[in-house]
């Protein structure tokens, strides 16, 4: 089991890859001190970064477990430089850079709405003897758009055809200025706004301070390194992910999702579930985006891990 470098935080880690750029990553839970304790790595959001992973393992919600939980910065978001040209199939190479640098032999992948494309990505090309299984929680798919909300497919739309460079624009000019305000109450006050005509149940998740906070900080992280440009390579990506559902193995992988989602619509997971042969997919009927992690988080954990 990995411990963080004495002389910077636990949420605030860096390894310098062997490309040279370096990758963020922050480390929660409370593992053991021995090699058996297991690890999950957690792939985070759009726009988000690495400390979206205490809203999982870091949290006075979340469950007790004898594990830890390694979020991992993108990049160009959070704490890793920005990787001119990289596709979704390249971020399998860095994690195991960072597993290997962290002496983790075994691990389970949670990738969480944005972060599903590269958890499927991890499943896709990380051998079987390295990568136990896959939890993909309130996950973006190809494929159908019906229910989502318009602004997002709004985006999609724009960021499909649209140069990455006039993306990058668009979002620091959204986002990024108030990321670099030192005042975090600017940010939040932005991202509350931004809520606004989402369902009752993701605003209450929202109502829970620790909840707000981390991700209001998640989302100025995510413009921290790059501006806008690590945010807008990342959304320009989800419209060619460089692979298909069909070339992935599901056996090891678990979908979970909501019903009343709006950002990341049912049908989406629907239709992914039938193309990774051989998952599980779990349909909660009153959850949204939001609310299927706030409120099944502990549920979810312990199904990836395999405990009763």
């Amino acid at each position: 089991m990995t411990t963080g470098s004495a002389t910077r935080p636990l949420d605030a880690q860096t390894l310098t890859l062997k490309d040279g750029r370096i990758l963020g990553y922050a480390i929660y839970g409370s593992p053991s001190t021995t090699s058996t304790a297991p690890t999950i790595f957690y792939l985070h959001g759009f726009p988000s970064a690495r400390i979206e992973g205490a809203l999982w393992l870091g949290s006075s919600f979340s469950p007790a477990l004898n594990a830890q939980l390694i979020g991992v910065d993108r990049p160009g978001m959070g704490l890793s430089t920005f990787q001119p040209s990289r596709r979704i199939l390249d971020f399998p190479i860095d994690l195991i850079e960072l597993a290997d640098h962290l002496k983790i032999e075994k691990f389970h992948i949670l990738g969480g709405s944005g972060g599903v494309p590269y958890a499927l990505a991890c499943t896709k090309d990380i051998p079987k003897t390295r990568l136990i299984n896959t939890t993909l929680v309130s996950g973006f798919y190809p494929g159908s758009r019906e229910g989502m909300l318009f602004a997002l497919r709004a985006l999609m739309f724009v960021g499909y055809w649209a140069p990455t460079s006039l993306m990058a624009s668009i979002f620091d000019m959204k986002f990024g200025r108030a990321a670099r305000n030192p005042d975090p109450k600017v940010m939040e006050d932005l991202f509350m706004a931004e809520m606004q005509g989402r369902p009752e149940k993701d605003l209450q998740c929202l109502e829970n301070e620790e909840v707000r906070k981390s991700l209001t900080r998640s989302l100025s992280e995510a413009f921290a390194g790059e501006g806008g440009m690590g945010v807008a390579w990342d959304w320009r990506l989800y419209s060619d992910w460089g692979f298909e559902l069909t070339d992935v193995d599901g056996k090891d992988v678990a979908i979970w999702h909501g019903k009343a989602d709006v950002n990341t619509p049912i049908l989406m997971a629907e239709e992914a579930s039938k193309l990774l042969t051989g998952c599980t997919f779990h349909a909660f009927d009153n959850e949204t985006h939001m609310s299927l992690p706030f409120n099944h988080v502990e549920k979810i954990l312990n199904d990836l891990l395999k405990l009763k």
